[in-house]
């Protein structure tokens, strides 16, 4: 029993934080979706702030989209990003214009 104790006393002293990160599953995977994403990332001159918009079927695959863009065009690390919100955006409401142009699927998946 001491040694439960001294643990807890120890965990309490420490003042340490832990983050959990968790995986979120989509009730409808299969319908594509605009997300929003805001983050903070460090770079080699400091600390920046950032908001992107991406389309995919699920938020996972806009998260990893996320951090392929960030490895390769401001070469930051996955662990120099810290992800501050994320949103579901309507096509209306999307300020960028990439997330925008192919808002039909019958325009750019039309058999012929």
């Amino acid at each position: 029993m001491e040694h439960t104790a001294t643990a807890q006393q120890q965990f309490e002293n420490s003042h340490s934080s832990f983050a959990v990160a968790l995986k979120i599953f989509e009730k409808n995977p299969t319908k594509i979706k605009n997300y929003g994403i805001w983050l903070r990332y460090q770079s080699r001159t400091g600390y920046h702030n950032m908001y992107k918009e991406y389309r995919d079927t699920t938020l996972n695959g806009a998260v990893e989209q996320k951090y392929t863009k960030m490895a390769s065009r401001h070469r930051v690390r996955f662990p120099c990003i810290q992800i501050i919100k994320t949103a579901t955006i309507p096509a209306k409401l999307c300020k960028r214009s990439s997330s925008t142009t192919p808002k039909s699927s019958s325009h750019w998946c039309s058999i012929r």
